[in-house]
């Protein structure tokens, strides 16, 4: 239910409106038909149509198995598990994991990808042990910056979610600041999500919110626009738990502007939701024509179909 207040925002809005929302790596081998659907598998990941590209990826899968190919396999159950943890489906990439690992056949580097790709659904899964486990074995094997990276990355996370935001920060510690500048802008963008993560467990919500707006940013760079989004409606949670209700609804306009425009409307909604609560608090007239007008827009967009 909307206060009486909102609904006079929006009637005025209606007199003036009548007036005048990682990735996976390119393939490396040669066979015809895993090339065609690795390449499907990654053109749809990059526009962010997850669980089509996991599909794709198991397709790949299945034609490795058919080739009996141990590193084409791997790479394909690494990729695979990417998507399906963007999809919000980990549980459903671990046995493919589990089966590429089992292969002594498999190269050191390769091996530790999977190992990588496993402590991040185990983190996932809220699995912490485990997936600290993996992280740690993966390290032992010296892999590539990236891949360090990725796994320091999981097993920070899963001591976060074992409430030890300390020993979190410590591993996080594990790469120089240099050494994640170098990286590329979605592994620093996960980076700097955690540690604002961090921020929040320690209860610091003011330099969480400074973090998620650098994620916002580090995300957009990368690509990543639903991630951005959703990084910037974060940052306004923080600033309305820092007690700055005016920048919160103003994180929250642009994230489900964001989001809306990327056709995630559902989602967009909840964060305008939000963005509406804060505006009501303030009495804040001018911001909450805006929220009026991205709400008319949303419905507008959801009674043609679009």
């Amino acid at each position: 239910m909307r206060s009486p207040r909102f609904a006079r925002w929006m009637a005025l809005f209606a007199v003036l409106l009548a007036a005048g929302c990682a990735s996976p790596p390119a393939p490396q081998f040669t066979d015809a038909d895993w090339v065609s659907a690795s390449t499907t598998g990654r053109n749809a990941y990059e526009r962010g149509d997850y669980r089509r590209a996991a599909v794709a990826y198991d397709r790949a899968e299945q034609r490795a198995r058919a080739l009996d190919d141990a590193e084409a396999l791997a790479l394909s159950a690494v990729n695979r598990a990417t998507c399906l943890l963007a999809a919000g489906q980990a549980a459903d990439a671990r046995k493919g994991l589990a089966e590429a690992l089992a292969d002594e056949r498999i190269s050191p580097a390769r091996r530790a990808e999977l190992l990588v790709a496993a402590a991040r659904v185990e983190a996932a899964l809220g699995k912490s042990d485990e997936a600290v486990a993996r992280a740690t074995e993966a390290l032992e094997r010296a892999p590539s910056p990236a891949l360090r990276a990725q796994a320091l990355l999981a097993k920070s996370g899963a001591e976060l979610a074992k409430e030890d935001p300390a020993a979190a920060t410590k591993t996080l510690a594990g790469m120089s600041t240099k050494e994640w500048q170098r990286l590329p802008a979605s592994l620093q963008a996960e980076q700097t999500d955690l540690r604002a993560r961090i921020a929040v467990a320690e209860k610091q919500p003011a330099a969480a919110m400074t973090l998620q707006d650098e994620a916002a940013q580090l995300w957009k760079q990368a690509g990543r626009l639903p991630e951005m989004a959703r990084a910037l409606a974060e940052a306004g949670r923080q600033a309305q738990a820092a007690g700055d209700l005016a920048g919160a609804a103003d994180r929250f306009y642009r994230a489900a502007r964001s989001l809306g425009a990327q056709g995630l409307q559902p989602e967009a909604l909840h964060v305008l939701e939000e963005g509406v609560s804060c505006a009501e608090q303030i009495d804040d007239e001018a911001v909450a024509m805006k929220m009026a007008g991205l709400l008319v827009t949303f419905r507008d967009e959801q009674r043609l179909g679009k």
